[in-house]
């Protein structure tokens, strides 16, 4: 006897999903995500609701009308943001416009475009990358919020999964709120303790980062080594700045960091972080998103202030709360978080 189906609840769209017996039930191979898990809930919707629309347009059975489903689709442009990209180079890779940006407007309901166009808007810009001094500087003397766009502070490898954003700053320098573990224990995180060395690792950042903050990278090494040698005759290995391919191929900051360093100083570098997650304590002379453990003055090199693990786990927790994926960005998961706090 043919067993008997459950009824597709009211209202609800069968879409020709093939649905197995209960006697032949097993364990299937995970499925291919699909492009609608990637989206926020509003826009798995109004795709279900085209379905409807297309086998139902006079509304008999669905009840959606041309004139809702129209309306529903004005709605998605609800200008939360403007993404300013104005460099169009991306087409020469496949795609028509930075796929970063584009991915975090879709997760947040706004608009793709470029600085020329979006100038004198008033909705928060959307910036990637430190290039974008200008559009910064603009933005804050119109007291218009803006989000940047940079890559994250942990959890990559030799592709960048994780990008950090953070509103009206290039890093998270406020305070560490309590977060809970998931989304670093998504990055594969392990605890290491603090280790003992002898030599001082001095990681200047680059010069675009310095412009920020009218800053000379030579007038800036100069001075910190000169300040360094008053307080300490401890060798200073100065790694400067190398291209991302030989930074995550050939020699990496764990690299540097195991060569018998006591500890690292930078200026607003990510390096402080990725020093303190290997067991290395830090001196931050910049905003920098690893302050609150760091010493912060050259003269408390031989006095550094070292953080126990809970303080390095509540911290690195926090700050996994501030760099996102590609997929937590569409999803509308990054717009959310940024928002809750």
């Amino acid at each position: 006897m043919e067993q008997e189906q459950t009824p597709l609840p009211e209202q609800e769209l069968d879409l020709g999903l093939p649905e197995l017996e209960q006697e032949q039930e097993q364990e299937l191979a995970p499925l291919p995500q699909h492009e609608l898990d990637m989206v926020p809930p509003e826009l798995t919707e109004l795709f279900r609701d085209l379905i409807k629309y297309r086998v139902d347009p006079a509304g008999e059975y669905y009840g959606l009308s041309l004139e809702a489903l129209t309306e529903k689709i004005r709605a998605l442009d609800n200008q939360t943001v403007h993404a300013i990209d104005s460099e169009y180079r991306y087409e020469r890779k496949g795609h028509m416009y930075d796929p970063i940006l584009q991915s975090f407007v879709q997760g947040c309901g706004g608009q793709i475009s470029t600085w020329a166009k979006s100038q004198s808007a008033t909705v928060p810009a959307v910036l990637r990358g430190i290039t974008k001094r200008k559009e910064m500087n603009t933005c804050r003397e119109a007291g218009r919020d803006f989000y940047y766009i940079d890559t994250g502070y942990f959890g990559n490898g030799k592709k960048k999964l994780y990008h950090r954003i953070t509103r009206n700053d290039v890093q998270n320098v406020g305070p560490v709120i309590s977060r809970p573990r998931d989304r670093l224990a998504a990055t594969g995180w392990q605890p290491k303790k603090f280790t003992r060395g002898s030599k001082i690792l001095l990681a200047p950042p680059s010069q675009k980062l310095l412009n920020l903050y009218d800053i000379n990278l030579d007038t800036w090494l100069e001075s910190v080594q000169a300040e360094i040698n008053a307080h300490t005759d401890r060798e200073v290995v100065v790694r400067r700045k190398q291209s991302r391919s030989v930074r995550v191929n050939q020699d990496t900051m764990e690299m540097a960091l195991s060569d018998d360093i006591h500890c690292l100083i930078t200026f607003s570098s990510i390096a402080a972080t990725e020093a303190l997650l290997f067991g290395k304590p830090a001196i931050t002379l910049g905003p920098n998103a690893a302050q609150s453990l760091c010493s912060r003055s050259v003269s408390a090199i031989e006095n550094l202030n070292i953080p126990t693990m809970d303080e390095v786990e509540e911290w690195a927790a926090h700050l996994a709360y501030c760099q996102f994926t590609e997929q937590d960005m569409r999803n509308g998961t990054a717009w959310r978080i940024l928002n809750d706090h």
